[in-house]
């Protein structure tokens, strides 16, 4: 029986989602960006755990001792926090099929404009024309926000040079997915696929990290 979704390939896999079998492929590639995949589907789960651990890491530069001490920091003392922001930016790409790397990279770099104008001692939000990067700027701005002033006070308040650098870090991610030039959606789509998928309340009271960082 042929793929339901290429019509090319042999389909090898039931997918839950399509009530039909789909080629490997069409599940590795299209799971969630154009499949709605429930998430009990057992090739879901196993897709993100081998997607994560072989990409993720990579886009990151190691070999520069500057930055690697930066990502050790990060990875270790703001690893929830750069996982909600990520969470954040999946859900805003499943329900914007345009959002693109270019989009984000955008994003962070208001994002980063806002918070080092702070570390100067002024108040003032960098923000965009375009309406869909000005919406997630503020999504992820009100995130970072509730992070430095937790409502829950047992939480521990993310300082403003750890928001920075939570910020950077995803910058340093999104700009070597766009080097790579697979896709100018390469970044975004990875994210989509691989964060689950919550409501904006459940990611803002989440500590879910990404498997395999």
């Amino acid at each position: 029986m042929k793929c339901a979704l290429c019509e090319q390939r042999k389909g090898r896999r039931y997918c839950p989602a399509k009530a039909s079998t789909i080629c490997t492929q069409c599940c590795g590639e299209k799971r969630i960006i154009k499949i709605d995949c429930p998430e009990s589907c057992e090739y879901l789960q196993v897709g993100r755990k081998h997607e994560t651990d072989q990409e993720y890491m990579r886009h990151l530069d190691w070999s520069n001792p500057g930055k690697r001490e930066k990502y050790l920091r990060v990875l270790d003392r703001h690893e929830s926090v750069v996982s909600r922001l990520e969470i954040l930016v999946a859900e805003e790409r499943r329900a914007s099929r345009g959002l693109t790397d270019r989009d984000l990279a955008e994003t962070l770099g208001l994002l980063l404009a806002t918070l080092q104008t702070e570390e100067k001692g002024i108040l003032y939000e960098h923000k965009s024309n375009d309406l869909r990067i000005d919406g997630l700027r503020r999504t992820l701005l009100e995130a970072i926000r509730e992070c430095r002033n937790p409502k829950d006070q047992k939480r521990k308040r993310l300082a403003l040079k750890g928001a920075v650098e939570c910020v950077e870090f995803l910058q340093d991610i999104v700009d070597s997915h766009m080097k790579s030039k697979a896709s100018p959606q390469s970044y975004v789509n990875f994210l989509a696929r691989n964060m689950p998928r919550v409501s904006r309340r459940q990611a803002a009271d989440s500590g879910i990290i990404v498997p395999g960082r």
